[in-house]
């Protein structure tokens, strides 16, 4: 590949975005948490956020998907992309259970977060968007009477079904069937039961599955908005009305086997699949109804910004904000579950644009670990290139890892949140605020170049989010020894 040479005008541009950009290196004395040991932490717990805004409630006529991967057990992420590639006859790829899947002819390219090791924890590729706009997250929930025990052999686990979905879906449509089918066809490994949001440059919907394969699935209306945290939340399906549900052949007939419905009643997923216990918790209604209200003040006004702020809230300014305005501390050690944890591991705003080429319309917003303490820097779709901060990083402090690096500023702000996290968030906001501005002149200049020569709109938009990437990585750096 041809090395990418820019002109004087885009070298100025550089010179002035990296003089932006930049933020003070605090060379300070005392590291705040690089030093610390730490033990194995504590056993992995799965409870993921995720959020779909319809093409008509958001400012530009976009549509988005958000998540927090709540993974904890210092699970730590790489960013990656997979190149679009082409398959022999009668290829296959093996599944982590052994599951044997056949290739189709062609796999669509992809930009994604993936855990650091499957051998640490079971998955590999929790969030993406593809060459098609199709993005796609996944949170776990739970299903009514699933075994202590859950099967992994001959099935397929849910990372596996985000990465297949990617590989193989032009629409969301698509994705839609393909993840039905697949969890049909080799039911659900690991999981009693997992939802999944996907979108692409016209519609959102979330597909919700289960242990032994039964599945249903619902369009977010285009003016609207939805939310999931670890429950089920799928009603009555109007089984003829196939433009906003879709389901699997046996969803009715293996709940009346199992003794869930009987025939003759309106037929409710949520309450006939999911575990009755789960349906009313706090843990996961408190979340959906914060986010809900916190979207609802900005009806047909929606951007990524808004949605970070949601992925960021600890219910600051309602009476389940225990900390009194962090007052007793940080937010993240209560007993309450908020949308911002210090169990995350990665947080995404994925927003994808039917007026725009992919590798132009399908940009991903993403922050390392805890969000309220992390940069959320962009991400095309057709970037090819990650800085090697961004692919570094085990359950072990890890140097030259953009992960660690807001891993530590996390653990060094919650013993201290009261008086430190005014001044994170204010020079988190700045460095936001300004590649906000930016992004309409770089993408401008990204499309001129794309009509030219594709390849090196490309390069451009690499270029210049790889370096946004890096100054927040000193950024975090910064921050975390001051």
């Amino acid at each position: 590949m041809p090395k990418f040479k820019l002109s004087q005008v885009q070298a100025l541009w550089f010179a002035i975005l990296l003089a932006l950009f930049l933020a003070p290196a605090d060379a300070l004395a005392n590291p705040a948490a690089t030093d610390v040991k730490l033990d194995r932490p504590s056993a992995v717990v799965e409870r993921c956020s995720s959020i779909i805004v319809g093409k008509e409630a958001t400012k530009d006529g976009s549509v988005l998907l958000a998540h927090n991967e709540d993974l904890a057990n210092y699970c730590a992420h790489h960013y990656v992309y997979a190149p679009h590639a082409k398959h022999l006859p009668g290829e296959t790829v093996t599944l982590f259970g052994g599951t044997i899947v056949p290739q189709p002819a062609e796999t669509y390219g992809y930009s994604a977060t993936k855990i650091f090791d499957k051998a640490y924890s079971p998955g590999d590729i929790t969030s993406g968007v593809n060459e098609h706009q199709v993005a796609i997250a996944n949170n776990m929930s739970y299903r009514r009477e699933a075994p202590a025990t859950l099967p992994i052999e001959g099935r397929i686990i849910w990372t596996e079904l985000t990465q297949l979905a990617l590989e193989r879906a032009k629409t969301a449509r698509e994705a839609v069937e393909i993840i039905g089918d697949l969890v049909h066809t080799y039911k659900l490994g690991g999981d009693s039961g997992a939802m999944f949001a996907v979108t692409d440059v016209n519609e959102g919907w979330w597909v919700e599955v289960t242990l032994e394969g039964q599945w249903a699935a619902q369009r977010v209306p285009d003016n609207s908005f939805g939310v999931r945290a670890n429950i089920f939340r799928i009603g009555e399906i109007d089984f003829a009305d196939s433009e906003n549900f879709k389901y699997s052949s046996d969803v009715v007939s293996y709940a009346q086997s199992m003794g869930w419905y009987k025939e003759g009643e309106s037929f409710h997923f949520a309450k006939t699949y999911a575990a009755p216990e789960k349906l009313n918790d706090p843990y996961n209604t408190r979340r959906q109804w914060r986010a809900e209200e916190m979207l609802a003040q900005q009806p047909r006004q929606l951007t990524p910004a808004s949605i970070i702020a949601v992925l960021r809230d600890h219910y600051e300014g309602t009476p389940y904000d225990l900390t009194n305005g962090y007052k007793k501390g940080s937010p993240h050690q209560t007993d309450e579950r908020t949308l911002c944890s210090a169990n995350t591991e990665v947080s995404v705003v994925c927003q994808t644009r039917s007026w725009l080429p992919a590798e132009i319309g399908a940009i991903t917003w993403r922050a390392m670990a805890t969000p309220c303490t992390s940069v959320f820097t962009p991400w095309y779709y057709g970037n090819p290139t990650i800085p090697e901060a961004f692919k570094n990083g085990t359950n072990l402090y890890t140097e030259n890892s953009a992960y660690w690096t807001f891993r530590d500023l996390s653990r060094y702000a919650d013993v201290r949140y009261q008086s430190v996290s005014s001044a994170i968030h204010k020079r988190i906001a700045l460095f936001e605020q300004k590649e906000f501005a930016a992004q309409p002149q770089w993408e401008q200049e990204a499309l001129r170049l794309y009509g030219k020569d594709k390849q090196q709109a490309i390069r451009f938009l690499a270029e210049t989010t790889n370096n946004l990437a890096t100054q927040s990585v000193q950024l975090g750096d910064a921050m975390r020894r001051q």
